[in-house]
């Protein structure tokens, strides 16, 4: 596996973009992710990054990530703005701070619950792309894939380069924070990859066998119906064992 800076990738992407070139190994997937330095996060693409990348434009435009009234009482330095709205020429930086704060006027609004409120259930479909997903998360890449260093302290936090999140039954940009931040602070899952429908993340240790009942109660009470719990309970059980956990953000 190859990493190429690619300086005119997609403007949907608020951080160095390495073009990733195969054959790609999960294996080297781990190995890229842990390669961060101080003070960023690296967040792969997933599977379609071509309709990822459209559903993020119209998420960040429908929610105002990155313009609306709100920018002008924000405290964005004035010569960054024209007519009310950010200017084209903008650094990546300046955009990614401008999209913190699009993110941040919202988070307070959103609660983790609010997740459940989305009907997110599995059918045979999606649950057998989730099975390969978590068997191989390199299977589930797309002929285009980037790794993206953002700069951010957290993993949740590299949402911030690459939102997505459109459709009313998907979680939000803002939800999918809010799942990326539970797990994280509870679990130790932190955000590896994102794309048109499917969220992965990175496993930090163990769970000792509270954390793993919790939250497998907590992934079947998102993603089961009463014709399928005791297939997501085994789907999930055995993903809990490996490296890396892939769910679904979409319908």
């Amino acid at each position: 596996m190859r990493l190429e800076l690619d300086p005119q990738a997609d403007n949907s992407l608020l951080g160095q973009c390495y073009r990733v070139n195969g054959p790609i190994s999960q294996a080297e997937l781990l190995k890229a992710y842990d390669e961060a330095p101080a003070g960023h996060q690296h967040l792969f693409t997933l599977e379609d990054l071509g309709q990822a990348l459209y559903t993020s434009m119209h998420a960040s435009h429908y929610h105002d990530l990155d313009s609306g009234d709100w920018l002008e009482s924000a405290g964005i330095e004035p010569s960054w703005l024209e007519n009310g709205y950010p200017r084209e020429d903008l650094t990546v930086a300046q955009r990614l701070h401008i999209r913190r704060l699009g993110f941040g006027r919202l988070l307070p609004q959103t609660s983790f619950d609010s997740i459940f409120d989305k009907d997110l259930r599995l059918n045979e479909e999606s649950l057998s792309e989730l099975q390969a997903a978590n068997s191989d998360l390199a299977s589930q890449l797309d002929s285009e894939c980037y790794l993206l260093r953002i700069a951010a302290q957290r993993a949740c936090e590299s949402l911030y380069g690459f939102a997505n999140g459109y459709f009313s039954c998907d979680l939000s940009p803002m939800e999918n924070f809010r799942l990326a931040e539970h797990l994280e602070d509870n679990y130790g899952y932190r955000l590896f990859g994102l794309g048109a429908s499917l969220i992965a993340f990175r496993r930090t240790h163990a769970l000792d066998a509270q954390q793993a009942s919790t939250l497998l109660d907590l992934l079947v009470r998102l993603y089961a119906g009463e014709e399928n719990t005791s297939q997501v309970r085994e789907l999930f059980k055995d993903s809990l064992e490996r490296e890396l956990l892939v769910l679904r953000y979409t319908e």
